[in-house]
């Protein structure tokens, strides 16, 4: 059962010139579903960056099952799907009326300003809690 249900409209700047969503943009969906996630959890991102902390996506695992078009409604459903001790794993699904369109998983590390990797903050990792 997902965590957060991220409502969102396809928007042309969303879209290539035949109104389908351009492959890149599913990750900006997936983007603003999990800073909501984040925020929902008491996890603030900006935050995470004024004290110097950042997560960087390391890997994406994306599949995309069927187009989202030019001015859908969509729901983007967010869940942990694994914490270690510097890293989080989320996983997305991008649904139009209970219709799976798109899926991801997102590996993202924290890192400080020097770009060593350093240990997730506490409000990231007490998220599976």
């Amino acid at each position: 059962m997902a965590e957060l249900a991220y409502k969102t409209k396809i928007y042309y700047d969303d879209t290539d010139a035949g109104g389908v969503v351009y492959y890149a943009n599913y990750l900006k969906l997936y983007e603003r579903a999990k800073q909501e996630f984040f925020l929902m959890k008491g996890c603030n991102l900006f935050r995470l960056h004024y004290d110097g902390i950042y997560l960087i996506v390391k890997e994406v695992r994306a599949n995309y099952i069927k187009s989202l078009r030019l001015g859908e409604e969509a729901l983007v459903f967010v869940d942990v799907k694994k914490i270690k001790k510097a890293s989080i794993e989320l996983y997305f699904q991008i649904k139009v009326k209970d219709e799976l369109r798109a899926e991801a998983e997102i590996l993202s590390v924290a890192v400080d300003t020097n770009s060593r990797i350093v240990k997730l903050p506490d409000c990231v990792s007490k998220l599976l809690t």
